[in-house]
């Protein structure tokens, strides 16, 4: 993923080389079993989501206990999701490779155990939409020069799409080894102008709700901005959104930011009820250090399975990653998240 600051938009309101031969013969014996597995359990997912039943609309959706970040608490990577996340480049055919070992961080942090276990070795490549796609993590690292637009604090190796040399599609998060399938989610762009409307209105409610992270006084009553919003189903007749927003204080030496994502949920049966907030995370600072969050995408790792939303935290000098994943009550919790990547 490229680090940058994006401007905000506005919606509507409201790691050694081995022989190379060796690895292309190995890659392409491992791989083919690999794509009737993922094909068969991708087909499964499909199928799944086309005949789940809505819930009982006599039975209320109850609110949870609101999630909150907690960066400073213990966290523990799910062996499930194989041994590191992978995040999209600048380019298709780049990939971040984060490790999920919470204490380390940094370029060299694949080690020699970890680069055996992840080299040829199928990866899933998941997109925003229900995108889905084998790729085959390649040795050659990215040189410092060609990064130097793209430091994240983490290693960048070559990615390739299995069976092929061509570079994949455009993806979003990777998983090494084991199946992830995806969740659709359908931007605000892709929206109605109403519906992207009343949604912007209902994530802007939920953040003015929320205590300030410390701005005091100086933030209250400003408005937002909905920077990108995401609609998703989050289980069987729960309807969610995804939203990220921001709001500041205009100083000409030192403007007051403050950026928050949350997340909440309704009943989709209920399309005039209000959404629950379910999950939020806020940072506020100068205008050009605040830490900013991204939503890279959200996935199941079955298809019975509660989702997780992978994100990104921009930190201005590197990167650190996030897993929040709900629970069967309705609440996302912080499950994970990687060191911080500091660039040199």
């Amino acid at each position: 993923m490229a680090r940058f600051r994006r401007r905000p938009a506005t919606v509507p309101a409201g790691i050694p080389h081995i022989s190379s031969m060796t690895n292309h013969a190995r890659a392409r014996t491992v791989v083919s079993g690999w794509v009737l597995f993922v094909a068969l359990l991708v087909s499964a997912g499909c199928e799944q989501r086309r005949t789940v039943p809505s819930i009982d609309s006599a039975v209320p959706l109850r609110p949870a206990p609101i999630g909150q970040s907690n960066v400073a608490a213990a966290t523990t990577w799910d062996s499930k999701l194989g041994p590191v996340l992978l995040v999209a480049g600048s380019a298709p055919d780049l990939a971040t490779v984060v490790v999920g070992d919470s204490a380390r961080a940094g370029g060299d942090t694949v080690t020699e155990r970890e680069a055996i276990a992840i080299r040829s070795t199928p990866a899933i490549l998941v997109g925003h939409g229900d995108s889905v796609e084998l790729g085959i993590l390649q040795e050659a690292r990215i040189a410092k020069d060609e990064d130097e637009n793209e430091c994240t604090g983490w290693p960048t190796w070559h990615i390739v799409r299995a069976r092929s040399t061509a570079p994949p599609k455009p993806w979003a998060i990777g998983f090494v080894g084991t199946t992830v399938q995806p969740v659709t989610m359908d931007s605000s762009e892709s929206l109605s102008r109403a519906d992207s409307a009343r949604l912007a209105a209902e994530v802007t409610r939920l953040a003015s709700s929320l205590p300030s992270s410390g701005g005091g006084d100086r933030l209250v009553g400003l408005p937002f901005t909905v920077t990108a919003l995401w609609r998703f189903r989050a289980a069987p007749g729960v309807e969610g959104v995804a939203a990220n927003l921001v709001r500041r204080v205009n100083q000409e030496a030192r403007p007051l930011e403050e950026r928050t994502l949350l997340i909440a949920e309704r009943d989709s049966t209920r399309r005039d009820d209000r959404f629950i907030l379910a999950y939020y995370d806020r940072a506020q600072g100068a205008e050009e250090t605040v830490e900013s969050r991204d939503v890279l995408a959200i996935a199941r790792t079955s298809p019975n399975a509660q989702p997780m939303l992978v994100m990104a935290r921009d930190f201005g000098d590197g990167m650190a990653y996030a897993i929040v994943e709900r629970d069967p009550s309705g609440r996302w919790r912080e499950k994970w998240h990687s060191a911080r990547g500091h660039c040199k």
